[in-house]
């Protein structure tokens, strides 16, 4: 008498996976696969439907070894090779989430769980515009094109992903809107066009509907001198006129800040915008050499004035900066609030000058008013997140860094920097590791807070050897300086707390260092 298998065997594509045999098999005969890789594929059957986040599948694929996410994505890899899944709709990829398994029977999640916090509202993601023009006019081109995402954002009523995510993607190099859309889980795309001329700039926009590729709008605009400004703002009023039915144009000039009556310096910041988001080891004084040239310009440039400061704070090491300097950053950023109040970037920059300062209720403050001119600016909100952290309130610090990786699921480094901080502060070590690891730097303060985690977590020998390495690259560091000084938390308890991770990762490096003497016995 048969026995009946005790779990179904399941369509993949051309394959069947037989999990009551411990095969994957095509066309009736076995595909080989690692065995991590078999043990993701079951799990994810086992969960077919439901989107698996990243951390559970390695704590269920590796439940005793760490591994990064390199480990995850090797192995989806290999099981979309093997189910020859080149189009990702077996094993789908949710951004900044997971993964999650599509077999033929079962519901499609894309519809049956829409993206948090979409409900009701579309969702805009503005490509990085082509550069027609020369090379060297790239970064005017994406200064234009950045513009046009604060000015969607403004208006409130549609939800605009950050630059990070829209600008991963190059207008004219894909045709396949309905996978960038998913991607970046974005209702409508907007590309574009550009080429700069000596007085002007000439643009074409379109709008598309991601999950059809159909175009609602397209148009040229062509400005020269400050009617630039009026065609960014007429570029994001059309584009949200094709996507609300009804818009206060009352409300939208309001909110419209005074730009610039000089386009020399408004060039003149976007180049310097360029250089600060750079990692060279000048970028930071080029930026400000650059900023400082759009101010002489036009000496009211609001926007300017504020870079200035930031660009002082970076180089001055934001909460390690000294009083003087930060006094410096916050006359100049107060002044750029003055200059331009509608302007959410320079109540931003200001914030940050607050927080390094140790100011925290003026922080906060001017944080919350940036968010109030413009309710989906990512940066802003992972900001707040940090500032939350800061302030003891961890766990609304993380909600707030969740709200801006979904706006923004390709954002900078720093997100997970902040994010690691706020896990730490919550006492989940493991997740601050895996979050503090995904930073490419290899810094004193970065491996500081790896040493920190580890310790946490009782594994001291790795804490030992990060110190080590600490050691190694900066002899005059003081890990421990750093937890108790150079953080900008509000309360002692939350000091306390970082500096007791560093004190055992620090305490298990000077113990390697007694028990490497000669003639140390244990």
């Amino acid at each position: 008498m048969s026995q009946e298998n005790p779990e179904p065997v399941l369509a993949l594509g051309r394959c069947e996976l037989d999990l009551a045999r411990g095969l994957l098999l095509r066309d009736g005969k076995p595909v080989a696969l690692r065995s991590k890789a078999f043990d993701l594929l079951t799990y994810l059957s086992r969960n077919a439907g439901r989107v698996a986040t990243k951390s559970e599948l390695m704590s269920a694929v590796w439940p005793d070894v760490f591994v990064t996410e390199d480990s995850l994505t090797q192995a989806v890899r290999e099981l979309r090779k093997a189910l020859q899944d080149e189009s990702q709709t077996i094993i789908r990829t949710v951004a900044k989430r997971g993964y999650v398994l599509s077999p033929l029977d079962a519901p499609k999640p894309e519809l049956d769980a829409p993206k948090p916090e979409r409900s009701g509202q579309p969702s805009v993601a503005v490509l990085r515009f082509s550069n027609e023009g020369a090379p060297e006019d790239t970064p005017l081109v994406d200064g234009f094109a950045e513009d046009i995402v604060n000015a969607l954002a403004r208006f409130g009523t549609v939800v605009v992903l950050a630059r990070n995510s829209g600008f991963a993607f190059v207008s004219d190099s894909a045709s396949d809107w309905r996978a960038i859309g998913d991607s970046l889980g974005a209702t409508y795309l907007v590309r574009g066009r550009a080429t700069t001329r000596a007085d002007g700039m000439r643009v074409t926009i379109s709008l598309i509907t991601a999950s059809t590729g159909g175009v609602l709008w397209s148009d040229n605009f062509s400005a020269s001198g400050g009617q630039i400004f009026d065609m960014q703002e007429e570029i994001a009023r059309r584009v949200v006129n094709r996507l609300v039915a009804r818009l206060d144009d009352a409300g939208i000039k309001q909110a419209t800040p005074k730009p610039t009556d000089s386009l020399a310096a408004y060039e003149l910041l976007l180049r310097g915008l360029a250089r600060l988001r750079g990692y060279g080891d000048d970028d930071n004084e080029a930026a400000r050499s650059l900023f400082q040239a759009a101010v002489e310009k036009d000496p009211t440039y609001a926007l300017a004035h504020s870079y200035i400061a930031l660009a002082d704070l970076i180089i001055g090491g934001y909460a390690e900066a000294s009083p003087a300097l930060l006094g410096s950053v916050i006359e100049r950023a107060e002044c750029a609030v003055t200059l331009a109040p509608e302007e959410p970037r320079c109540h931003r920059v200001l914030a940050q000058a607050f927080l390094s300062a140790r100011w925290f209720e003026a922080a906060e403050h001017h944080l919350q008013r940036a968010l109030d001119l413009n309710p989906y600016d990512a940066d802003t909100i992972a900001q707040m997140g940090y500032l939350l952290t800061m302030r003891g309130r961890p766990l609304e610090a993380l909600a707030a860094l969740d709200s801006a990786i979904r706006i923004n699921p390709i954002h900078p480094d720093w997100y997970h920097y902040d994010r690691s901080i706020a896990l730490y502060s919550s006492g989940d070590y493991k997740a601050a590791l895996l979050s503090m690891s995904k930073l490419p730097l290899k810094t004193p303060w970065r491996l500081t807070r790896l040493a920190a985690c580890h310790a946490q977590l009782g594994e001291l020998k790795e804490a030992q050897n990060i110190i080590a390495d600490v050691k190694r690259i900066a002899p005059d560091y003081s890990p421990l300086e750093f937890a108790q000084t150079r953080i900008a938390f509000e309360h002692a308890s939350d000091i306390e707390h970082f500096t007791a991770g560093v004190a055992k990762a620090v305490a298990a490096y000077e113990a390697g260092l007694v028990g490497a003497l000669p003639g140390h016995r244990e």
